[in-house]
């Protein structure tokens, strides 16, 4: 499973990394001074697959095993049960992958439609699909508007129902039919589409 072994000083955040055999990407690094005479750099981590994230001191002379994780774009197909049916695009194969490594926890399940683009990382050549995620943001068309009793001055936000049936704050200079884009980090309105 080890691609190349690297020493921590060339080690770059994005770059996937397996201490303890548990794949982890690198978020960002840090030099943390001096430890018994030698330096220490300071990791932060995410796990490839749950996302827990966790630091780790190393010395500077430490050697990593750096993996290779490849980012393909997918087609959201649809949902049954715990289980998600995704097509890959240039390949035209079908992939399944439990809703549980949708990263972003279960929240973000409504947000998916029929046909958006997900992408799935998978590490090479084993083992294989690891996690999938969202668009950063996608255009929703709005349904309906609940009407905000008090008239505030300046941009207030209101509830509103998307065409999925999600509900999201959004400005209530919006109106309905009309779409607009929404952030699926933090599910917050963006702008219009």
């Amino acid at each position: 499973m080890t691609l190349f072994s690297l020493s921590l000083a060339l080690l770059r955040p994005d770059q996937v990394s397996s201490p303890a055999k548990a794949p982890t990407i690198v978020v960002s690094r840090d030099h943390g001074g001096i430890a018994s005479g030698q330096a220490v750099i300071k990791l932060n981590l995410k796990h490839a697959v749950s996302g827990i994230k966790s630091k780790k001191r190393f010395c500077n002379n430490d050697m990593l095993e750096v993996l290779l994780l490849v980012q393909n774009q997918y087609q959201y197909l649809y949902s049954d049960g715990d289980t998600a049916h995704l097509l890959n695009m240039q390949t035209y194969e079908e992939l399944t992958m439990d809703i549980n490594t949708l990263e972003g926890s279960k929240d973000k399940l409504p947000y998916l439609e029929v046909n958006m683009e997900v992408t799935v990382q998978s590490l090479e050549p084993e083992p294989g699909p690891l996690s999938w995620r969202l668009p950063t943001r996608h255009t929703y068309k709005v349904k309906s508007l609940v009407d905000r009793i008090a008239k505030d001055r300046g941009t207030t936000y209101v509830t509103g129902t998307l065409e999925n049936g999600i509900q999201a704050q959004i400005p209530n200079f919006i109106k309905p039919g009309e779409n607009l884009v929404i952030d699926l980090m933090w599910l917050t309105y963006i702008g219009r589409a």
